[in-house]
């Protein structure tokens, strides 16, 4: 069975502020890591992430982005979207927009959605 992911339970993996959570959550990624569980990561889990840790946790984008993508990328992770995950993420960093923009711009680019926006970084994206 495939399992529904929190943005706490990684928070807590990448972060480890809280002895047990970290500990729980190690045990988690071990498995995800090897496959033997397999996680589903929802678009707003991953950009819920990125913004607690880049505005409450004042983490370095770089660093945000380059945790997730190691996430994103271990074999139990079974998004069929990874790409875009990764593209979206690499979007932030080399463009520094925000996550949504990031998404938009991924999406229209990966996926020949049009978008809709009053935003210039959206407007900009091809």
């Amino acid at each position: 069975m495939v399992c529904l992911i929190d943005a706490n339970v990684i928070i807590r993996f990448l972060i480890g502020d809280h002895e047990i959570h970290l500990q729980k959550s190690k045990e988690i990624f071990q498995k995800i890591e090897i496959g033997e569980t397999e996680v589903l990561i929802l678009e707003s889990v991953l950009m819920e992430t990125f913004f607690v840790m880049t505005k409450f946790y004042k983490l370095p984008k770089n660093e945000v982005v380059d945790d997730l993508k190691r996430i994103i990328a271990l074999q139990g992770v079974v998004n069929s979207d990874k790409i875009i995950f990764y593209e979206t993420l690499s979007l932030v960093e080399k463009n520094n927009i925000d996550f949504v923009n990031a998404l938009i711009c991924t999406k229209h680019k990966f996926q020949d959605y049009g978008k809709l926006s009053f935003d210039e970084d959206v407007k900009k994206c091809s």
